[in-house]
């Protein structure tokens, strides 16, 4: 009977970070992408939480409302996190300033070809 050496085999979790910046927020995404990783049972949960520097209990949080609703309870505002919502009427905002800009340019440069 032969024995086969037991080797230390390290496992490597590299394939399994879901998020790779360090951002303020997950998107819906990511989240969907983690809670699908974990379910998997691939690797344990709490192992995939650290690696992707986030915790269990948020993990479960996640995963609850991904199973409630789809991927839709992750997706609230149309998808759009608070800080994209944010952002979009802030551009809106820049929009309207620029097209009236425009429009008193338009107005001051047909006037002074009138004079």
């Amino acid at each position: 009977m032969s024995k086969e050496p037991k080797t230390n085999a390290v496992t490597d979790y590299s394939s399994y970070v879901v998020r790779r910046s360090l951002e303020e927020y997950w998107r819906a995404e990511e989240k969907v992408e983690l809670i699908i990783v974990g379910m998997t049972g691939k690797i344990p949960v709490t192992t995939l939480c650290k690696i992707n520097n986030v915790t269990p209990s948020q993990y479960y949080e996640w995963r609850e409302k991904f199973l409630a609703t789809g991927k839709q309870g992750l997706m609230a505002n149309g998808g759009k996190t608070q800080r994209e919502s944010e952002l979009e009427k802030k551009i809106n905002i820049l929009e309207r300033c620029i097209g009236e800009l425009t429009l008193e340019k338009e107005l001051l440069k047909k006037i002074s070809e009138d004079s």
